[in-house]
């Protein structure tokens, strides 16, 4: 007998086809014929496509695991950032899903939950627990748009050829670019993540210290 579907089993079995074959790759007829349904049944669960990778994005921010209840709020939003990213570069294909559909379920707020009492234990009050939470949001999902995009590899822009028209006026009007841009290119992006977290980290510990509160 076939297996009962539920919300559930469909999303986890779109999770592992946008895993294999990227979001273009799924439809609700190959997905429906995976799980021994028709497609018909699918929309009992999820009305549309964009309903149902919100399930895929819930199911995906599941996976991100929160901090002991007990270590320092710096350590917390450590732990919860690299969590994040951990989650996000095990599902490429998948990871994008999270700029369109924010968690909202409880298993996918858990980490922000997480963040929220970590932040509030530290003395920080709700404005400005949600404006770090919001700057840590938006650092988060830029550095992945970098990493996962490439923007700053080499293969990202064509390269010039030293005998090309441009390339005398590209090292002439733009030096820094020319001296800088290999350094752009060849940095290590697990590092540069953690160089640009300790920044913001301290901006926030820096930011309750000017407002009288111990961070």
């Amino acid at each position: 007998m076939a297996e009962k579907l539920t919300q559930r089993r469909i999303a986890e079995a779109a999770l592992a086809a946008i895993d294999a074959e990227g979001i273009d790759g799924l439809s609700m007829r190959k997905l429906a014929q995976s799980l021994g349904s028709s497609p018909m049944a699918l929309y009992t669960y999820f009305p549309d496509k964009d309903a149902l990778l919100d399930g895929v994005a819930q199911l995906l921010l599941a996976e991100v695991a929160t901090p002991p209840e007990d270590v320092h709020w710096r350590d917390a939003m450590r732990f919860i950032m690299r969590a994040v990213r951990h989650v996000a570069l095990a599902h490429p294909n998948v990871a994008r899903l999270i700029h369109r559909f924010p968690p909202h379920t409880p298993d996918a707020l858990a980490f922000v939950e997480a963040g929220f009492r970590s932040f509030r234990r530290a003395g920080f009050d709700e404005l400005s627990t949600a404006r770090c939470y919001r700057a840590l949001a938006a650092y988060s999902l830029g550095t992945l748009d970098i990493e996962l995009g490439g923007y700053f590899s080499p293969d990202a822009r064509p390269a010039t050829p030293h005998d090309a028209l441009q390339a005398p006026s590209a090292e002439k009007l733009l030096p820094l670019v020319t001296e800088i841009g290999p350094t752009l290119s060849a940095q290590d992006d697990a590092a540069e993540f953690e160089y640009g977290l300790e920044l913001l980290l301290d901006g926030f510990a820096d930011a309750m210290a000017r407002a009288g509160r111990t961070a």
